[in-house]
């Protein structure tokens, strides 16, 4: 692991639209670093005629401000019914964060070895991003579970509620080191200077808990010094998540050993089995203490106890999976819908996963579509997008595949169903429909309504107000060009430590919006940094890259083609 990658590959949200990317960032990280580090030095020196204690206090007025931010927020789409807020860190404290996590990569791997339950262990090879998991879907996930439950009839199923948002950060100290020792040296380390100085001299395990206690400050730091709660979206997250719960693992296995189980978990879901219902009746109460005594509880909507046999898959996937397309025209693809649209009906709670287990084939060319067919077609996905927006993403990459066939008719629907679920979220700050809704309008040049790009522009949505602007930029609105004045006085008024800070950096590093003095908008030199490097955060250029793709022929029509890489290249944004 080394700090470049986990910067490029592992801080932004993969769920944001394709633009958001942190290349420069991580590329121009060791330069900025080194500049900030210099001022940083020079500024803690006593100037002329300065006392120590002078000095002190005019770098923590002058520089305090640097030690904690806020994060920006993405509100996420989980299925139909639910949300997750993502986080994105202040670049500072990340930074700051990220180094600390490389420095200590042998002593947070150290950790993974006291879970045996673990499929999500963090594994750098072959990862897209800083790392991937031990299993590497959902789908191999399942299959470990046919092997863990051939010999027992009683299946446990939970998860932890809100893992990530409700995780007590101290418990950074606790799992590296235990409960008990942590707060030993904590007590040590507050009360008694002296002899935690000697320890820190002596004692192997004193280190470890220096340097767990710094992790959890940096990670405090990245989001307003608040003790609850990891962001998700950035890697440093899972790494460290998987560091608390591979020591509540040890902890339940250890206290289950009177009990003849097997188990395993993946993120914060747990699948136990067992011999009886009353021995998993019993396991679930000892697991239950376990997590109370980190600070976390079970979701109670997702406590199972089964009997054989355990279902591996869902009913509806067979019926895709028996579904065999031969001419792929209307009749077919209205069978193939309506068998869709009815498994939606009966699954509501699944439907982002239906729809993107029965999307699959036409992402991955297994079924092409030919363009006396595009019509018909783009209704169903029209309308499939409309039963659940939260597939946005998996109905772009389709759209962009068949990209060739979108004219004017065709721009015409899809403007109207996006017109139609950004009204719908915007008012409820949803970023991931509102913003993926305008990535969908500046790919493919179609024009938004002024009154709407107003709207989003007076919206709490930062992530979509940078689309919005790139999108006015584009000049793809209607009518007269919309009124930025609301979103710059906003910004005027924010702080780049806050929760706008991406939205302020960007509009000066890509000049949306013209300000009278910059200085007095930006107050903030490590950005000044960033900018003086060519530092960005959203690339206009960069767009998915889909496996297959439908081109014009030299015969009037179309075809199918694979997309080819080059070595090293990235498949994906």
């Amino acid at each position: 692991m080394n700090l470049k990658k986990i910067l490029e590959k592992g801080y932004l949200p993969k769920e944001l639209p394709p633009p958001f990317n942190s290349k420069s960032y991580a590329s121009k990280n060791r330069y900025t670093r080194a500049k900030w580090d210099g001022i940083i030095a020079s500024e803690k020196s006593q100037k002329t005629g300065e006392n120590k204690s002078a000095a002190r206090k005019r770098f923590k007025d002058d520089y305090g401000k640097y030690s904690s931010s806020q994060l920006a927020i993405y509100s996420l789409a989980k299925g139909t019914y639910s949300r997750r807020k993502l986080g994105i860190p202040n670049p500072k404290q990340f930074s700051d964060l990220s180094k600390a996590v490389i420095e200590n990569w042998t002593l947070l791997r150290s950790t993974y070895k006291l879970s045996n339950y673990s499929e999500s262990t963090p594994v750098e090879a072959r990862a897209r991003r800083a790392v991937r998991t031990k299993s590497t879907s959902w789908n191999n996930f399942k299959f470990q579970l046919i092997e863990k439950s051939f010999d027992k009839k009683i299946q446990l199923t939970l998860d932890i509620s809100q893992f990530y948002p409700t995780i007590y950060t101290h418990s950074i100290p606790w799992a590296i080191l235990g409960k008990d020792k942590a707060k030993k040296f904590f007590k040590i380390a507050i009360s008694d200077q002296v002899r935690w100085q000697n320890l820190l001299r002596t004692s192997r395990d004193a280190k470890k808990y220096k340097s767990a206690d710094f992790i959890d400050t940096l990670v405090r730091n990245c989001n307003d010094r608040q003790s609850v709660g990891l962001c998700i979206g950035p890697d440093t997250s899972l790494i460290l998540a998987e560091v608390i719960a591979n020591r509540i693992d040890e902890e339940i296995e250890k206290r289950l050993h009177s009990i003849p189980h097997t188990g395993t978990r993946y993120y914060d879901d747990y699948y136990f089995y067992l011999n009886s219902r009353n021995e998993a009746e019993n396991a679930l109460k000892i697991i239950q203490q376990v997590l109370y005594e980190f600070q976390l509880e079970t979701n109670e909507n997702k406590v199972g106890i089964n009997k054989l046999p355990f279902k591996y898959i869902e009913d509806w996937s067979e019926q895709f999976d028996r579904f065999n397309f031969v001419e792929v025209d209307k009749y077919e693809l209205r069978n193939y819908f309506s068998l869709l649209h009815n498994a939606i009906s009966n699954n509501p709670k699944n439907s982002s996963w239906i729809i993107g287990y029965a999307l699959k084939q036409f992402k991955l060319g297994e079924t092409v579509i030919l363009n006396e067919n595009w019509d018909f077609f783009l209704s169903f996905i029209l309308q499939t997008l409309l039963i659940d927006s939260s597939t946005i993403d998996i109905i772009f990459e389709v759209l962009f595949i068949y990209k060739i066939y979108l004219d004017n008719k065709s721009k015409q629907k899809i403007k109207n169903v996006l017109i139609s679920i950004i009204e719908e979220h915007l008012t409820l700050n949803h970023s991931f429909e509102v913003s993926w809704s305008l990535w969908i309008l500046i790919t493919f040049n179609i024009n938004c309504p002024k009154k709407l790009v107003e709207s989003i522009l007076e919206s709490k949505d930062s992530i979509s107000k940078l689309l919005c602007l790139h999108l006015i930029e584009e000049t793809l609105y209607d009518g007269r060009k919309p009124d930025i004045r609301k979103v710059k006085e906003e910004i005027k008024i924010s702080s780049t430590f806050g929760e706008n800070w991406l939205l302020i950096y960007e509009t000066i590093a890509k000049e949306w919006i013209e300000y009278d003095n910059i200085n007095d908008i930006l107050d903030n030199e490590y950005f000044s940094i960033m900018l003086d490097y060519d530092v960005s955060f959203y690339d206009v250029e960069r767009q998915i890259r889909p496996k297959v793709s439908m081109v014009s022929n030299h015969f009037g029509g179309y075809n199918m083609i694979e997309v080819e890489y080059d070595e090293g290249e990235e498949e994906w944004y």
